[in-house]
C-alpha cells in the first residue's frame, strides 16, 4: 500500500512539475492544456474511487502551491473527480477508439474548467467574459488534444 501511495505521489509530482515547466509554456493567450487533468483522468480509470479523490486532491494541492492559483485547483479536481468518477469506462473492461477518448477528455475537460472557473469567480481572479471563454473553450480543447495524443503513443 505505501509503495502504490509513493507510486501516485511521484506521478502526481512529475504532472505537476511538467505543467510548471513545459506546458505552462505551450499556451496561448489564457489557452493552455493542463497535463496534471490528464493524469488525473488516467488513475480515474484505472484506480478505485478513493485513491481518485485523493490523489485528485493532492494534484490540485501542488497544482495551487506550483502555479499560485492558490485553492483553485484544490476545489476544481477532487469535486471534477467526485462527479465523473460514474460515467468514466474502465480501463480494464474497454478498448477505446480514439473518438471516444478525444469526446471523452473533453467533456471532462470541460466540466473541471467550469469549476475551475467558477472558483475563480468567487475568488475575482477573472473578470473579462473573452478570458472565461478561452479558458472554458480552449483550455478544454487543448487538454483534450494532448491527452489524445498521448492516448495514441501509449499504444505504441
Amino acid at each position: 500500500m505505501k509503495s502504490e501511495l509513493l507510486k501516485f505521489g511521484l506521478i502526481g509530482l512529475v504532472a505537476v512539475l511538467l505543467q510548471m515547466l513545459i506546458f505552462n509554456h505551450l499556451g496561448y493567450g489564457a489557452i493552455q492544456a493542463d497535463i496534471t487533468l490528464v493524469a488525473l483522468i488516467w488513475v480515474m480509470a484505472t484506480q478505485d474511487r478513493t485513491k481518485a479523490i485523493l490523489f485528485a486532491a493532492f494534484v490540485g494541492l501542488l497544482s495551487d502551491f506550483f502555479l499560485d492559483y492558490w485553492g483553485l485547483h484544490l476545489m476544481a479536481k477532487p469535486l471534477t473527480t467526485l462527479i465523473v468518477y460514474r460515467f468514466l469506462p474502465r480501463v480494464e473492461e474497454t478498448r477505446l477508439f480514439f473518438t471516444q477518448v478525444f469526446l471523452i477528455l473533453l467533456g471532462i475537460s470541460v466540466v473541471h474548467n467550469f469549476f475551475f472557473l467558477l472558483a475563480a469567480l468567487f475568488a475575482q481572479i477573472y473578470q473579462a467574459g473573452p478570458v472565461l471563454i478561452q479558458i472554458l473553450a480552449g483550455s478544454s480543447l487543448m487538454t483534450a488534444i494532448t491527452g489524445s495524443i498521448i492516448y495514441i503513443l501509449r499504444d505504441n
